[in-house]
Protein backbone atom coordinates (compact mmCIF):
# COMPACT_ATOMS: atom_id res chain seq x y z
CA UNK A 1 0.00 0.00 0.00
CA UNK A 2 1.20 3.63 -0.81
CA UNK A 3 2.32 5.90 1.48
CA UNK A 4 -0.16 9.19 2.48
CA UNK A 5 2.17 11.84 1.69
CA UNK A 6 0.21 13.82 3.36
CA UNK A 7 0.18 12.23 6.46
CA UNK A 8 4.67 12.31 6.48
CA UNK A 9 4.20 15.74 5.59
CA UNK A 10 2.36 16.92 8.74
CA UNK A 11 4.46 14.95 10.88
CA UNK A 12 7.21 16.65 9.43
CA UNK A 13 5.37 20.14 9.40
CA UNK A 14 4.41 19.50 13.21
CA UNK A 15 8.55 18.31 14.13
CA UNK A 16 9.60 21.26 12.42
CA UNK A 17 7.60 23.61 14.11
CA UNK A 18 8.43 21.78 17.73
CA UNK A 19 12.27 22.54 16.74
CA UNK A 20 11.55 26.19 15.71
CA UNK A 21 9.49 26.45 19.71
CA UNK A 22 12.94 25.29 21.03
CA UNK A 23 14.97 27.38 19.08
CA UNK A 24 13.91 30.63 18.89
CA UNK A 25 15.24 33.04 21.47
CA UNK A 26 11.67 33.58 23.88
CA UNK A 27 12.53 36.76 25.93
CA UNK A 28 11.98 39.39 22.63
CA UNK A 29 9.65 37.62 21.53
CA UNK A 30 5.79 39.22 21.61
CA UNK A 31 3.23 37.24 23.34
CA UNK A 32 1.16 35.53 20.50
CA UNK A 33 4.67 33.58 19.63
CA UNK A 34 5.49 31.96 22.47
CA UNK A 35 2.60 29.05 24.92
CA UNK A 36 0.43 31.37 25.74
CA UNK A 37 0.56 30.52 29.56
CA UNK A 38 4.58 31.05 29.22
CA UNK A 39 4.70 34.92 27.74
CA UNK A 40 8.11 36.04 27.39
CA UNK A 41 9.94 37.23 30.45
CA UNK A 42 7.03 36.68 32.77
CA UNK A 43 7.33 32.98 33.56
CA UNK A 44 4.70 30.30 33.63
CA UNK A 45 1.03 31.71 34.40
CA UNK A 46 -2.18 29.02 34.30
CA UNK A 47 -4.36 31.93 34.94
CA UNK A 48 -3.60 32.93 31.27
CA UNK A 49 -6.49 31.02 28.60
CA UNK A 50 -5.98 30.96 25.41
CA UNK A 51 -3.84 29.17 22.68
CA UNK A 52 -1.07 30.72 20.06
CA UNK A 53 0.24 28.86 17.08
CA UNK A 54 2.95 27.06 19.39
CA UNK A 55 0.18 25.11 21.46
CA UNK A 56 -1.15 23.58 18.38
CA UNK A 57 2.72 21.88 17.46
CA UNK A 58 2.20 19.31 20.24
CA UNK A 59 -1.37 17.94 20.02
CA UNK A 60 -1.01 18.37 15.84
CA UNK A 61 2.36 15.53 16.56
CA UNK A 62 -0.14 13.62 18.49
CA UNK A 63 -2.73 13.56 15.90
CA UNK A 64 -0.38 12.45 13.23
CA UNK A 65 0.85 9.44 15.90
CA UNK A 66 -2.63 8.53 16.02
CA UNK A 67 -3.51 8.56 12.07
CA UNK A 68 -0.26 6.44 11.17
CA UNK A 69 -1.99 3.65 13.54
CA UNK A 70 -4.52 2.40 10.83
CA UNK A 71 -0.91 2.07 8.31
CA UNK A 72 1.61 0.38 10.79
CA UNK A 73 -0.90 -1.43 12.89
CA UNK A 74 -3.96 -2.39 10.61
CA UNK A 75 -1.76 -3.15 8.03
CA UNK A 76 0.30 -6.00 9.88
CA UNK A 77 -2.92 -7.29 11.11
CA UNK A 78 -4.71 -8.00 7.70
CA UNK A 79 -0.55 -9.61 6.67
CA UNK A 80 -1.25 -12.12 9.04
CA UNK A 81 0.39 -10.66 11.86
CA UNK A 82 -1.29 -12.26 15.19
CA UNK A 83 -2.96 -9.93 17.81
CA UNK A 84 -0.45 -10.99 20.42
CA UNK A 85 2.77 -10.00 18.28
CA UNK A 86 1.37 -6.33 17.54
CA UNK A 87 0.27 -5.84 21.14
CA UNK A 88 3.53 -7.19 21.87
CA UNK A 89 5.65 -4.84 19.79
CA UNK A 90 3.36 -1.88 21.05
CA UNK A 91 4.47 -2.31 24.00
CA UNK A 92 8.10 -2.67 23.16
CA UNK A 93 7.89 0.65 21.32
CA UNK A 94 6.37 2.49 24.23
CA UNK A 95 9.36 1.44 26.70
CA UNK A 96 12.03 2.42 23.84
CA UNK A 97 10.40 5.67 23.59
CA UNK A 98 10.63 5.78 26.90
CA UNK A 99 14.31 5.23 27.02
CA UNK A 100 14.80 7.74 24.25
CA UNK A 101 13.58 10.04 26.50
CA UNK A 102 15.36 9.24 29.50
CA UNK A 103 18.68 9.11 27.39
CA UNK A 104 18.27 12.31 25.81
CA UNK A 105 17.62 14.24 28.75
CA UNK A 106 20.21 12.81 30.99
CA UNK A 107 22.59 13.71 27.74
CA UNK A 108 21.45 17.52 26.84
CA UNK A 109 24.42 19.38 27.12
CA UNK A 110 23.07 22.00 29.96
CA UNK A 111 22.11 18.43 32.26
CA UNK A 112 25.46 17.18 31.66
CA UNK A 113 27.06 20.81 33.32
CA UNK A 114 25.05 20.03 36.50
CA UNK A 115 25.60 16.67 36.52
CA UNK A 116 29.79 17.31 36.50
CA UNK A 117 29.28 20.91 38.12
CA UNK A 118 31.59 23.05 36.02
CA UNK A 119 30.57 25.61 33.39
CA UNK A 120 29.94 24.46 29.64
CA UNK A 121 33.38 23.44 27.68
CA UNK A 122 34.26 21.93 24.85
CA UNK A 123 34.41 18.35 26.60
CA UNK A 124 30.64 18.59 27.46
CA UNK A 125 29.17 19.25 23.86
CA UNK A 126 31.30 16.69 22.91
CA UNK A 127 29.98 14.32 25.00
CA UNK A 128 26.52 15.72 23.90
CA UNK A 129 27.25 15.20 20.18
CA UNK A 130 28.72 10.73 21.27
CA UNK A 131 25.55 10.57 22.99
CA UNK A 132 24.07 11.76 19.17
CA UNK A 133 25.75 9.53 17.91
CA UNK A 134 24.82 6.79 20.06
CA UNK A 135 21.24 7.23 19.45
CA UNK A 136 21.97 5.63 15.60
CA UNK A 137 23.40 2.59 17.15
CA UNK A 138 20.43 2.59 19.48
CA UNK A 139 17.53 2.87 17.26
CA UNK A 140 18.55 2.78 13.41
CA UNK A 141 16.64 0.69 11.13
CA UNK A 142 19.29 -0.77 8.17
CA UNK A 143 18.83 -1.93 4.69
CA UNK A 144 17.26 -5.06 4.47
CA UNK A 145 20.64 -6.43 2.47
CA UNK A 146 22.70 -5.19 5.87
CA UNK A 147 23.97 -8.06 7.69
CA UNK A 148 21.60 -9.73 10.72
CA UNK A 149 24.66 -9.60 12.86
CA UNK A 150 25.26 -6.61 12.68
CA UNK A 151 21.50 -5.62 12.89
CA UNK A 152 21.76 -7.68 16.16
CA UNK A 153 24.84 -6.27 17.38
CA UNK A 154 23.50 -2.28 16.70
CA UNK A 155 20.89 -1.93 19.74
CA UNK A 156 22.90 -3.83 22.05
CA UNK A 157 25.96 -2.09 21.69
CA UNK A 158 23.98 1.23 21.77
CA UNK A 159 22.07 -0.01 25.44
CA UNK A 160 25.29 -0.37 27.15
CA UNK A 161 27.30 2.30 25.81
CA UNK A 162 24.38 4.76 26.57
CA UNK A 163 24.16 3.05 30.02
CA UNK A 164 27.86 3.36 30.54
CA UNK A 165 27.16 7.28 29.47
CA UNK A 166 24.45 8.36 32.08
CA UNK A 167 25.75 5.97 35.15
CA UNK A 168 29.33 7.69 34.49
CA UNK A 169 27.46 10.85 34.93
CA UNK A 170 25.45 9.48 37.86
CA UNK A 171 28.65 8.69 39.36
CA UNK A 172 29.53 12.57 39.96
CA UNK A 173 26.35 12.88 42.01
CA UNK A 174 26.98 13.27 45.81
CA UNK A 175 24.01 11.82 47.47
CA UNK A 176 22.73 14.25 50.76
CA UNK A 177 23.94 13.89 53.76
CA UNK A 178 20.17 13.41 55.38
CA UNK A 179 19.70 10.33 53.09
CA UNK A 180 23.35 8.67 53.88
CA UNK A 181 22.49 9.22 57.76
CA UNK A 182 19.81 6.83 57.44
CA UNK A 183 22.74 4.28 57.03
CA UNK A 184 21.57 2.86 53.74
CA UNK A 185 22.93 -0.50 52.60
CA UNK A 186 25.14 -0.55 49.35
CA UNK A 187 21.99 -1.97 47.06
CA UNK A 188 19.90 1.00 48.48
CA UNK A 189 22.18 3.71 47.36
CA UNK A 190 22.70 1.89 43.83
CA UNK A 191 18.84 1.86 43.53
CA UNK A 192 18.57 5.48 44.36
CA UNK A 193 21.13 6.48 41.66
CA UNK A 194 18.88 4.52 39.05
CA UNK A 195 16.19 6.30 40.53
CA UNK A 196 17.86 9.60 39.49
CA UNK A 197 18.61 8.79 36.17
CA UNK A 198 15.18 7.39 35.38
CA UNK A 199 13.24 10.30 36.88
CA UNK A 200 15.38 12.60 34.35
CA UNK A 201 13.38 12.27 31.47
CA UNK A 202 12.09 14.23 28.26
CA UNK A 203 8.32 14.66 28.96
CA UNK A 204 7.53 15.05 25.95
CA UNK A 205 8.91 12.19 24.23
CA UNK A 206 7.23 10.16 27.37
CA UNK A 207 4.00 11.22 26.65
CA UNK A 208 4.52 10.02 23.23
CA UNK A 209 5.66 6.47 24.38
CA UNK A 210 2.75 6.17 26.50
CA UNK A 211 0.52 6.98 23.75
CA UNK A 212 2.11 4.72 21.37
CA UNK A 213 1.47 1.41 23.34
CA UNK A 214 -1.89 2.71 24.95
CA UNK A 215 -3.05 3.94 21.39
CA UNK A 216 -2.07 1.36 19.91
CA UNK A 217 -3.44 -1.27 22.30
CA UNK A 218 -6.75 0.58 21.99
CA UNK A 219 -6.61 0.52 18.30
CA UNK A 220 -5.58 -3.30 17.49
CA UNK A 221 -8.95 -3.98 20.36
CA UNK A 222 -11.17 -1.62 18.80
CA UNK A 223 -9.83 -2.06 14.77
CA UNK A 224 -12.80 -1.76 12.61
CA UNK A 225 -14.87 -0.84 15.52
CA UNK A 226 -14.90 3.31 15.83
CA UNK A 227 -17.48 3.74 17.65
CA UNK A 228 -16.21 1.31 20.21
CA UNK A 229 -12.84 2.74 20.35
CA UNK A 230 -14.67 6.35 20.91
CA UNK A 231 -16.97 5.19 23.70
CA UNK A 232 -13.25 4.84 26.13
CA UNK A 233 -12.82 8.40 26.07
CA UNK A 234 -15.98 9.53 28.52
CA UNK A 235 -14.55 7.01 30.80
CA UNK A 236 -10.95 8.25 31.16
CA UNK A 237 -13.09 11.95 31.29
CA UNK A 238 -15.17 10.08 34.07
CA UNK A 239 -11.47 9.08 35.73
CA UNK A 240 -10.38 12.50 35.58
CA UNK A 241 -12.82 14.14 36.71
CA UNK A 242 -13.54 12.10 39.88
CA UNK A 243 -9.78 12.12 41.17
CA UNK A 244 -10.56 16.06 42.30
CA UNK A 245 -13.06 14.50 44.63
CA UNK A 246 -10.73 13.27 47.78
CA UNK A 247 -10.51 9.56 49.12
CA UNK A 248 -12.80 8.45 45.70
CA UNK A 249 -11.32 4.86 43.98
CA UNK A 250 -11.35 7.45 41.01
CA UNK A 251 -8.56 9.25 42.60
CA UNK A 252 -6.57 5.72 43.76
CA UNK A 253 -6.93 4.62 40.09
CA UNK A 254 -5.28 8.51 38.89
CA UNK A 255 -2.84 8.34 41.74
CA UNK A 256 -2.14 4.68 40.85
CA UNK A 257 1.44 4.02 39.18
CA UNK A 258 3.66 1.00 38.89
CA UNK A 259 6.27 2.86 37.91
CA UNK A 260 6.48 6.92 38.02
CA UNK A 261 9.44 7.24 35.51
CA UNK A 262 7.13 5.28 32.95
CA UNK A 263 3.59 5.79 33.42
CA UNK A 264 1.01 8.10 34.88
CA UNK A 265 -2.82 8.07 34.29
CA UNK A 266 -2.32 11.91 33.47
CA UNK A 267 -0.78 10.73 30.29
CA UNK A 268 -3.98 9.30 29.44
CA UNK A 269 -5.66 12.65 28.72
CA UNK A 270 -3.84 13.07 25.19
CA UNK A 271 -5.95 9.95 23.62
CA UNK A 272 -8.48 12.92 23.25
CA UNK A 273 -6.05 13.58 20.23
CA UNK A 274 -4.65 9.87 19.74
CA UNK A 275 -7.94 8.21 18.84
CA UNK A 276 -9.55 10.97 16.94
CA UNK A 277 -5.92 10.97 14.91
CA UNK A 278 -6.93 7.00 14.20
CA UNK A 279 -10.20 7.87 12.59
CA UNK A 280 -8.48 10.04 10.02
CA UNK A 281 -6.07 7.05 9.66
CA UNK A 282 -8.86 5.44 9.01
CA UNK A 283 -10.43 7.59 6.64
CA UNK A 284 -6.65 8.46 4.59
CA UNK A 285 -6.32 4.25 4.61
CA UNK A 286 -9.70 3.34 2.86
CA UNK A 287 -9.19 6.25 0.29
CA UNK A 288 -5.86 4.60 -0.76
CA UNK A 289 -6.86 1.16 -0.84
CA UNK A 290 -10.04 2.45 -2.86
CA UNK A 291 -7.52 4.49 -5.22
CA UNK A 292 -4.69 2.36 -5.74
CA UNK A 293 -3.76 3.90 -9.50
CA UNK A 294 -1.85 6.65 -9.06
CA UNK A 295 -3.47 8.20 -11.91
CA UNK A 296 -6.97 8.14 -10.13
CA UNK A 297 -5.41 9.78 -7.12
CA UNK A 298 -5.56 13.52 -9.28
CA UNK A 299 -7.83 15.83 -9.89
CA UNK A 300 -9.79 14.90 -13.09
CA UNK A 301 -12.74 16.06 -14.81
CA UNK A 302 -14.48 19.59 -14.02
CA UNK A 303 -12.63 22.76 -12.95
CA UNK A 304 -15.48 22.55 -10.13
CA UNK A 305 -13.21 20.12 -8.52
CA UNK A 306 -10.21 22.07 -8.42
CA UNK A 307 -12.01 25.06 -7.36
CA UNK A 308 -13.60 23.18 -4.90
CA UNK A 309 -10.58 21.95 -3.00
CA UNK A 310 -9.20 25.07 -3.71
CA UNK A 311 -11.85 26.46 -1.47
CA UNK A 312 -11.63 23.58 1.09
CA UNK A 313 -7.97 24.02 1.25
CA UNK A 314 -8.05 27.73 2.02
CA UNK A 315 -10.67 27.64 4.08
CA UNK A 316 -9.02 25.09 6.35
CA UNK A 317 -6.37 27.22 7.00
CA UNK A 318 -8.26 30.15 7.74
CA UNK A 319 -10.72 28.31 10.28
CA UNK A 320 -7.29 27.25 11.81
CA UNK A 321 -5.48 30.91 11.74
CA UNK A 322 -9.42 32.51 13.35
CA UNK A 323 -9.37 30.55 16.09
CA UNK A 324 -6.05 31.48 17.08
CA UNK A 325 -6.18 34.73 16.51
CA UNK A 326 -9.55 34.99 18.29
CA UNK A 327 -8.92 32.49 21.09
CA UNK A 328 -5.58 33.87 21.83
CA UNK A 329 -7.47 37.56 21.90
CA UNK A 330 -10.31 35.75 24.31
CA UNK A 331 -13.20 37.06 21.43
CA UNK A 332 -15.08 34.21 22.32
CA UNK A 333 -18.52 35.27 20.64
CA UNK A 334 -17.06 36.32 17.88
CA UNK A 335 -14.55 32.82 16.91
CA UNK A 336 -17.67 30.95 17.72
CA UNK A 337 -19.86 32.55 14.87
CA UNK A 338 -16.98 33.28 12.17
CA UNK A 339 -16.03 29.49 12.71
CA UNK A 340 -19.40 28.01 12.36
CA UNK A 341 -19.94 30.16 9.09
CA UNK A 342 -16.20 29.09 7.78
CA UNK A 343 -17.27 25.42 8.98
CA UNK A 344 -20.32 25.84 6.65
CA UNK A 345 -18.39 27.38 3.75
CA UNK A 346 -15.59 24.35 3.91
CA UNK A 347 -18.69 21.86 4.32
CA UNK A 348 -20.41 22.85 1.19
CA UNK A 349 -17.23 23.12 -1.08
CA UNK A 350 -16.34 19.81 0.52
CA UNK A 351 -19.72 18.62 -1.02
CA UNK A 352 -18.91 19.32 -4.19
CA UNK A 353 -15.81 17.64 -4.82
CA UNK A 354 -15.31 14.35 -7.02
CA UNK A 355 -16.52 10.74 -6.47
CA UNK A 356 -12.70 9.66 -5.99
CA UNK A 357 -12.29 12.17 -3.04
CA UNK A 358 -14.79 11.88 -0.65
CA UNK A 359 -12.45 11.51 1.53
CA UNK A 360 -12.15 15.04 2.42
CA UNK A 361 -15.95 15.53 3.43
CA UNK A 362 -15.52 12.75 6.07
CA UNK A 363 -11.92 14.26 7.33
CA UNK A 364 -13.86 17.88 7.52
CA UNK A 365 -17.13 16.59 9.47
CA UNK A 366 -15.09 14.92 11.84
CA UNK A 367 -13.16 18.32 12.17
CA UNK A 368 -16.15 20.54 12.18
CA UNK A 369 -17.60 18.35 15.09
CA UNK A 370 -14.60 18.02 17.13
CA UNK A 371 -14.00 22.04 16.79
CA UNK A 372 -17.32 23.29 17.80
CA UNK A 373 -17.91 21.16 20.71
CA UNK A 374 -14.27 22.53 22.10
CA UNK A 375 -15.73 25.68 21.67
CA UNK A 376 -18.62 24.94 23.34
CA UNK A 377 -16.62 23.61 26.16
CA UNK A 378 -14.65 27.01 26.27
CA UNK A 379 -16.05 27.86 29.67
CA UNK A 380 -15.46 24.84 31.29
CA UNK A 381 -12.24 24.63 33.67
CA UNK A 382 -11.98 28.80 32.99
CA UNK A 383 -10.86 28.31 29.58
CA UNK A 384 -9.32 26.59 26.56
CA UNK A 385 -5.15 26.45 27.84
CA UNK A 386 -2.43 23.96 27.42
CA UNK A 387 -0.98 23.83 30.66
CA UNK A 388 -2.50 22.87 32.34
CA UNK A 389 -4.82 21.22 29.20
CA UNK A 390 -8.73 21.78 29.36
CA UNK A 391 -11.16 19.43 27.81
CA UNK A 392 -11.66 22.50 25.16
CA UNK A 393 -8.25 21.99 24.35
CA UNK A 394 -8.11 18.31 23.50
CA UNK A 395 -11.13 19.04 21.23
CA UNK A 396 -10.15 22.14 19.43
CA UNK A 397 -6.60 20.94 18.52
CA UNK A 398 -8.19 17.73 17.28
CA UNK A 399 -10.71 19.74 15.33
CA UNK A 400 -8.29 21.85 13.77
CA UNK A 401 -5.74 19.03 13.21
CA UNK A 402 -8.34 17.65 10.93
CA UNK A 403 -8.43 20.69 8.92
CA UNK A 404 -5.03 21.00 9.16
CA UNK A 405 -4.45 16.95 7.41
CA UNK A 406 -7.07 18.24 5.25
CA UNK A 407 -5.43 20.91 3.77
CA UNK A 408 -2.03 18.90 3.72
CA UNK A 409 -4.24 15.86 1.91
CA UNK A 410 -5.00 18.55 -0.67
CA UNK A 411 -1.73 20.21 -1.42
CA UNK A 412 0.17 16.41 -1.63
CA UNK A 413 -2.65 14.03 -2.31
CA UNK A 414 -4.65 15.90 -4.77
CA UNK A 415 -2.76 18.26 -6.23
CA UNK A 416 0.51 15.83 -6.24
CA UNK A 417 2.82 19.10 -5.55
CA UNK A 418 5.28 15.84 -3.75
CA UNK A 419 8.60 18.15 -4.70
CA UNK A 420 7.55 21.28 -3.09
CA UNK A 421 6.99 19.61 0.07
CA UNK A 422 9.31 17.10 0.01
CA UNK A 423 11.77 18.29 2.77
CA UNK A 424 8.64 18.56 5.17
CA UNK A 425 7.90 14.80 4.20
CA UNK A 426 11.13 13.20 4.42
CA UNK A 427 11.78 14.71 7.63
CA UNK A 428 8.27 13.27 8.93
CA UNK A 429 9.49 10.41 8.09
CA UNK A 430 12.99 10.73 10.46
CA UNK A 431 11.37 13.07 13.08
CA UNK A 432 13.41 11.94 16.02
CA UNK A 433 16.53 12.79 14.15
CA UNK A 434 15.07 16.48 13.67
CA UNK A 435 13.68 16.59 16.98
CA UNK A 436 17.43 15.81 18.87
CA UNK A 437 19.33 17.05 16.35
CA UNK A 438 19.75 21.09 17.18
CA UNK A 439 20.11 20.61 20.93
CA UNK A 440 22.58 17.13 20.71
CA UNK A 441 24.10 18.29 17.44
CA UNK A 442 23.83 21.37 15.73
CA UNK A 443 24.13 23.58 19.10
CA UNK A 444 27.43 21.42 20.54
CA UNK A 445 29.24 21.90 16.85
CA UNK A 446 27.98 25.42 17.20
CA UNK A 447 29.70 25.97 20.09
CA UNK A 448 32.88 24.39 19.61
CA UNK A 449 33.55 25.89 17.05
CA UNK A 450 33.06 29.54 19.25
CA UNK A 451 29.60 30.82 16.83
CA UNK A 452 26.98 29.89 18.81
CA UNK A 453 27.09 32.97 21.43
CA UNK A 454 27.57 35.40 18.30
CA UNK A 455 24.50 33.89 16.79
CA UNK A 456 22.44 33.76 20.11
CA UNK A 457 23.67 37.82 20.70
CA UNK A 458 22.41 38.91 16.94
CA UNK A 459 19.34 36.25 18.09
CA UNK A 460 18.52 38.83 20.80
CA UNK A 461 18.46 41.97 19.08
CA UNK A 462 14.52 41.67 17.91
CA UNK A 463 11.79 39.32 17.35
CA UNK A 464 12.58 38.95 14.06
CA UNK A 465 16.39 38.11 14.29
CA UNK A 466 15.04 35.66 16.71
CA UNK A 467 12.76 33.69 14.75
CA UNK A 468 15.34 34.14 11.78
CA UNK A 469 17.60 32.10 14.36
CA UNK A 470 15.19 29.58 15.04
CA UNK A 471 14.49 29.13 11.39
CA UNK A 472 17.99 28.41 10.74
CA UNK A 473 18.32 25.70 13.15
CA UNK A 474 15.07 23.96 12.22
CA UNK A 475 16.23 23.91 8.18
CA UNK A 476 19.34 22.18 9.43
CA UNK A 477 17.57 20.08 12.06
CA UNK A 478 15.19 18.77 9.19
CA UNK A 479 17.63 19.01 6.14
CA UNK A 480 19.67 16.46 8.39
CA UNK A 481 16.59 14.10 9.35
CA UNK A 482 15.32 14.09 5.38
CA UNK A 483 19.23 12.83 4.56
CA UNK A 484 18.88 10.22 6.11
CA UNK A 485 15.62 9.21 4.66
CA UNK A 486 16.84 9.77 1.59
CA UNK A 487 19.37 7.18 2.24
CA UNK A 488 16.56 5.01 3.85
CA UNK A 489 18.10 5.16 7.29
CA UNK A 490 15.73 5.80 9.62
CA UNK A 491 15.68 5.70 13.60
CA UNK A 492 12.51 2.92 14.95
CA UNK A 493 10.93 4.90 17.75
Amino acid sequence: MKRADSLDTMRGLTIGMMVLCGSIITSVLPDWMAHCQVPPGRGFDPSIYGITWVDLVFPFFLFAMGAAMPFSVGSRMERGASGFRVLRDAIWRGLKLAYFAIFIQNCYPWIVKNYLDRPADPGIWAFTICAFIVLFLLFMRLPAGAPKWIRRLMPVAGLLISCSMMGWLESHVTLSADYLATDPSAFDIFIKHVNNVLYKSNIIILVLGNMAAFGTVIYILTMNKPMARIAILPFIMAINLGSATADSWQQAVFNWTPCGWLYRFDFLKYLFIIIPGTIAGEYLRNWIRQSEDEAHRQIKGSSNDGVSTATVAFLSLAVIAVNVILLFGRHLVANLFVTAAIIVLINGGARRVGANLRVIPSLVKAGAYLLMLGLFFEAFEGGIRKDHATYSYYFVTSGLAFYCLTLLFIICDVYGWRKLMSPLTLAGRNPMIAYVATSMFFGPIFMILGIYDPLVEWGCTSWVTSMLFGLMFTALALGLAAIFSRLRLYWRT
